[in-house]
């Protein structure tokens, strides 16, 4: 089972946070985080996406449907790597592909549809989504919504990717000079590095 550490939600927003549930030291996404439904409930709990007692109703439906939890799963990996690739893409000044844009935009129209229009939206999420009536795709619907907020709100011109690794985070300095995810990781990873070429050089 993952752990989630402060080090786990660098983002600074909950879809950034979930699209760097994969990542590792380089560019590749080589390294996964959600191993089982397990982890990806566990996280979401973590990222406040789900209260305590949304996280042991999730876990124990994905407990008595292995199937359900399984495809819930896939469903979730694939729908964070389609958003990752979509945000990368403008972030590099490249253009999406076509089959990604469109799974992004699917993603957050099913999620409309399938959440409740708050009446409170003052004083809580403007969008209400009810565990017992989603199942294991609550958390699915939930980061749809939480990327259609973000790509709506003033906040996506303030999205950056690390130089060393695949995570995104949000840099609301006015220079959006921040180059790393972390200090703590790949900021210090990569001063080592200089370093080391520096010493090779003496």
């Amino acid at each position: 089972m993952t752990t989630w550490t402060a080090e786990s939600f660098v983002g600074g927003h909950p879809a950034l946070d979930f699209v760097n549930t994969v990542g590792g030291r380089t560019k590749d996404r080589d390294v996964e985080w959600l191993h089982d439904f397990t982890d990806a409930a566990g996280w979401a709990r973590a990222a406040g996406v789900l209260d305590n007692a949304e996280h042991d109703y999730l876990l124990a439906r994905a407990e008595n449907d292995p199937a359900e939890a399984s495809k819930a799963l896939t469903d979730l990996r694939a729908q964070r790597e389609a958003l990752h690739e979509f945000l990368v893409a403008d972030i590099d000044g490249i253009e999406c592909p076509a089959a990604v844009r469109e799974r992004v935009k699917s993603d957050i129209t099913t999620a409309h549809r399938e959440a409740r229009l708050s009446d409170r939206y003052r004083t809580q999420s403007a969008w209400v989504t009810d565990v017992t009536e989603l199942g294991l795709r609550v958390l699915s619907v939930r980061m749809a919504l939480a990327s259609a907020a973000l790509l709506a709100g003033d906040e996506r011109s303030q999205v950056g990717g690390c130089g060393r690794c695949s995570w995104l985070y949000l840099d609301p300095s006015p220079s959006r000079r921040r180059r790393w995810c972390s200090m703590a990781t790949c900021g210090n990873r990569a001063k080592a590095q200089r370093h080391q070429r520096r010493g090779d050089r003496a």
